[in-house]
């Protein structure tokens, strides 16, 4: 088993970021892939150190401006070979500004390539979420792992909190550096109203929705990979709501979400809340999960339906405190026994194949 540190660097400018297309060296582990440039650590090296070499080796450019953003944990498990296995400590760098001229590498193909873009293009599908992160200028060091058994992702955490990628989307901690995406869409009436919310009125108001309500556990931002913006929100709630006909077993949970009105009609949340309601009956031992909607919010309904969850009841004269109003609120609810049910029925041909 292989232990050892390295750099991985993203430098940045005019929004866009230095991509290094591994295209030139035969056998190479990141064949094909987009990546930062960066390097193992020599002896006697320091992170800072390793950076400005790895640099300017491999780009021509030294680093003048530069930001410590966090380490990613990249564990890589082959299971057929287990003398291959290899736990890579990466120290990742924002360099902002630089001198020299930008020279061939060895390794690959230099593009600049936009930030907006770089979602789309092939790399390790866990470079995605710190992609996302380290988009919007985010100076908090972090700590992220990221676990592969085969070449394939088995898990992301981020700060300890497990983050979520499929196809389409990243679902991950809310930022402040988030805000202006969270304006963007929070202010048409027609996203919040339904959810029982107003329309944000300016930046500093969504800047205080994601201090006070998004930046708490079990809430995440929406990344959309094609822009690497923020679109939404969804979260998993853990908890009873007995005077509403939900019972009192605390090991029960609601999944609530919105997302921006562009992107509605394309399936996006029923992608994004089936990884949360995999997560709460795989991982969290749930015995029950359910959604709420408001009377009239019939798309809340259809991504309920699409999940595989059954209509319960309904409450009246709920009180929506930041309306100023009540409301009828329904609820719909998938159970551990018909969520386990459902995994046979998927897995059942394939079993029987088996057999």
């Amino acid at each position: 088993m292989k232990v050892y540190n390295s750099t991985l660097v993203y430098i940045e400018k005019d929004g866009k970021y230095l991509m290094l297309h591994r295209n030139k060296k035969a056998g190479d582990i990141n064949e094909g892939k987009w990546i930062g440039v960066g390097g193992k650590f020599e002896f006697g090296e320091s992170p800072e150190d390793c950076m400005e070499r790895e640099v300017f080796e491999e780009t021509g450019l030294t680093p003048m401006g530069y930001y410590y953003c966090g380490i990613v944990t990249f564990v890589s498990e082959d299971l057929d070979k287990p003398e291959n296995n290899e736990t890579e400590y990466m120290h990742l760098f924002n360099v902002k500004d630089f001198e020299g001229e930008l020279k061939n590498c060895d390794e690959g193909e230099l593009v600049w390539i936009d930030k907006d873009k770089l979602l789309s293009l092939p790399h390790w599908k866990g470079d995605e979420l710190f992609l996302s992160i380290i988009k919007n200028g985010n100076r908090q060091f972090f700590s992220m792992k990221l676990s592969y058994v085969n070449g394939k992702l088995i898990e992301a955490v981020y700060d300890t909190v497990p983050c979520f990628i499929t196809e389409r989307l990243i679902l991950r901690p809310w930022h402040m550096e988030d805000v202006e995406d969270l304006f963007k869409y929070a202010k048409d009436p027609d996203i919040g109203l339904s959810a029982g919310w107003k329309p944000h009125k300016d930046v500093e108001e969504s800047m205080e929705v994601i201090e006070n309500v998004f930046m708490k556990p079990g809430v995440y931002a929406i990344v959309y990979k094609e822009t690497n913006e923020v679109i939404g929100s969804i979260g998993l709630h853990a908890g009873s709501k007995k005077s509403r006909g939900l019972g009192s077993d605390e090991n029960q949970a609601e999944i609530g979400y919105w997302i921006a009105k562009p992107y509605w009609g394309r399936g996006l949340i029923p992608e994004a809340a089936k990884e949360l309601v995999d997560f709460g009956f795989l991982e969290l031992g749930l015995n029950r999960i359910w959604i709420a909607y408001f009377d009239g919010n019939h798309k809340s309904k259809r991504v309920a339906e699409k999940l595989g969850f059954t209509y319960s009841h309904f409450a009246e004269n709920v009180v929506v405190e930041a309306l100023g109003e009540t409301k009828k609120e329904h609820y719909m609810v998938l159970n551990k026994d018909e969520f386990d049910e459902a995994i046979k029925l998927k897995y059942r041909p394939l079993l029987a194949q088996r057999s």
